[in-house]
């Protein structure tokens, strides 16, 4: 019965590379620049931030890099919305390694003020993805 359990245990064990998690970095919400509430209340002056959840902050896996469609902001140019890119806050984590997309040609944006579909707004595109 020992065994079985020792064979079953080695046969679920994760291989290092995978147990090997990225970083989570907590930072101060781009919306609503840290105060935990809607910048424009819209709903209501004490309603929440839709980014943060209220809380000011928010996590980020490493390695990231400022989204260049809201210019780490985190609201969409022209509108009261999140950044579509970012999703509100203001930075996008990237897989390495890098180089820059080449659909935007590194701006984060397509030409109509939204955020490019291939690098989604950070202006660098894997290695991978830019070749195809």
């Amino acid at each position: 019965m020992a065994q079985k359990a020792r064979a079953k245990t080695k046969a679920t064990a994760k291989p290092k590379a995978v147990e090997e998690e990225r970083k989570w970095v907590e930072m101060q919400c781009a919306f609503c620049q840290g105060t935990g509430r809607d910048p424009f209340g819209v709903m209501s002056v004490l309603s929440n931030c839709a980014v943060c959840g209220g809380m000011g902050t928010v996590r980020v896996k490493e390695p990231y890099v400022p989204c260049r469609a809201c210019g780490g902001r985190g609201i969409q140019s022209f509108t009261r919305l999140a950044c579509m890119g970012c999703g509100g806050k203001g930075v996008s984590h990237v897989e390495e390694p890098t180089e820059t997309c080449p659909v935007c040609k590194g701006t984060g944006l397509d030409g109509l003020h939204l955020y490019c579909l291939r690098c989604h707004g950070t202006g660098v595109a894997t290695a991978k993805t830019a070749d195809s």
